[in-house]
């Protein structure tokens, strides 16, 4: 071998590297969990490979030899470029098998988390780490793998894959609707109490829009308790206080299962679509690649 014959095995320098460390057999082979006696034979054993005393027994706490301490100092430094070459690969295998998956606190909560107990279910070996935004638009920066986003899909810098095009459409709880005045037209929701999410990004529909599409005249401030973000908005709606605007992504489940129902027929196609987002010249792994193909999959079922 080309090492062999000057290098004396591996658990011999641990057991160097520790005597020296701490000036004592005993508390060595208590880190390295062996007996006093085996370090004591494989620091014995390193001496008589190497023709050299590398530790003065007779001294109280036990030194290194001139000759040790340049040893021990070689050993040291050696050990410390494995360990750093180690944790790098360990490293880059626990980041190809995680994911960082930024998405709106709406999306997040309403339309991913639901779904990833069947991705985890398919894919147990990737972990999949959710960071939400409360306004504006998901991150995509470094330590992001991909970003779920609500758009156009124009994103600079960035490869967009659209899941699904987004459509609005007010929705109430059962209760409610049985119990408030019928709705039949979109000016009768004016007399309805009308939950209100306020968003920095007018991109995300509000009532005063939404009635502007249909051609309904309304007073520019609506009455109806507002929300700081979409979550709490249709968390209300859930509880019967009102009338909320449903998004395909937030409330389509809701739906599906009748917990809310669509109080008028007629949604509104929204200029965009979301979007599944990822670095332009960053090559994915595969860890990323199941992900991406599977998110495309159940947005298709979504359709």
């Amino acid at each position: 071998m080309r090492y062999g014959r000057a290098i004396p095995p591996l658990k011999s320098l641990l057991a160097i590297e520790a005597a020296a460390r701490f000036g004592s057999f005993s508390k060595a082979a208590a880190e390295l969990n062996v007996t006093q006696s085996a370090v004591s034979h494989l620091v014995g054993q390193a001496e008589a490979y190497l023709g050299a005393r590398l530790f003065d027994r007779a001294s109280r706490p036990m030194r290194l030899t001139r000759e040790g301490q340049r040893y021990v100092s070689g050993v040291v430094s050696g050990l410390n470029i494995l360990k750093a070459e180690g944790q790098h690969l360990q490293e880059r295998k626990k980041a190809q098998s995680t994911l960082i998956v930024s998405c709106n606190l709406g999306y997040g909560n309403f339309w991913l988390l639901p779904k990833l107990r069947h991705f985890h279910e398919r894919h147990p070996a990737i972990t999949v780490n959710m960071v939400t935004t409360y306004q504006g638009l998901p991150e995509l920066t470094d330590g992001i793998d991909v970003a779920i986003r609500f758009g156009k899909g124009d994103w600079p810098d960035c490869r967009s894959q659209l899941l699904y095009r987004e459509r609005i459409v007010p929705v109430a709880s059962v209760a409610y609707v049985e119990q408030a005045a019928r709705i039949r037209h979109p000016k009768d929701l004016l007399k309805h109490t009308l939950l209100h999410a306020h968003a920095i990004d007018r991109s995300w529909f509000d009532w005063n829009q939404w009635f502007d599409h249909f051609g309904v005249a309304c007073p520019s401030r609506l009455p109806g308790p507002g929300f700081d973000n979409h979550v709490l908005m249709m968390q209300a709606a859930l509880t019967g206080s009102g009338v909320a605007l449903g998004w395909k992504g937030t409330a389509g489940d809701f739906v599906r299962k009748r917990q809310l129902v669509e109080a008028l027929p007629d949604p509104i196609d929204v200029d965009g679509g979301l979007y599944l987002v990822t670095h332009r010249d960053t090559r994915p792994s595969r860890a990323l690649g199941s992900f991406a193909d599977w998110l495309l999959e159940q947005a298709a079922a979504d359709r």
